[in-house]
């Protein structure tokens, strides 16, 4: 079994009740963590859909620890027709008091959750103005 610190797929658990914008066919397995690219201290994370997409959805990504509570969250747009997913734009939740921090000091904390990841939920929605 690979290190939780330094795995790059992540499974992929549905969140709550199946969406009309994206069939649950649709859904990926796994999402892959990037090590290349991050955003403080989380690395982006890259997904292909089962299917394209039938049409443009918002998709939610919550990260949760081994006790199911969600710890990182973003939010990736996909288009009609397309497959690959990007969320680049992660952060941690509930480390507010921590927004004052420099930035090394936030990178430490946002390695330091990702390394507390075990599984994510992704949820989809229609885009805002649709």
């Amino acid at each position: 079994m690979a290190d939780v610190a330094t795995a790059t797929a992540l499974p992929i658990r549905l969140s709550g009740k199946p969406s009309p914008v994206l069939p649950e066919s649709c859904y990926p397995r796994e999402l892959n963590a990037d090590p290349e690219h991050e955003t403080t201290g989380i690395p982006w994370v890259h997904a292909e859909l089962a299917a394209p997409a039938p049409r443009p959805a918002l998709l939610v990504l919550r990260v949760h620890n081994r006790a199911g509570i969600p710890i990182i969250e973003g939010r990736a747009q996909v288009a009609a027709g397309e497959r690959h997913i990007t969320f680049s734009e992660l952060h941690a939740l509930g480390i507010d008091a921590y927004t004052h921090f420099k930035e090394p000091g936030r990178i430490q904390i946002g390695q330091r959750v990702w390394s507390r990841r075990v599984y994510a939920t992704l949820a989809a929605q229609a885009p805002q103005g649709t």
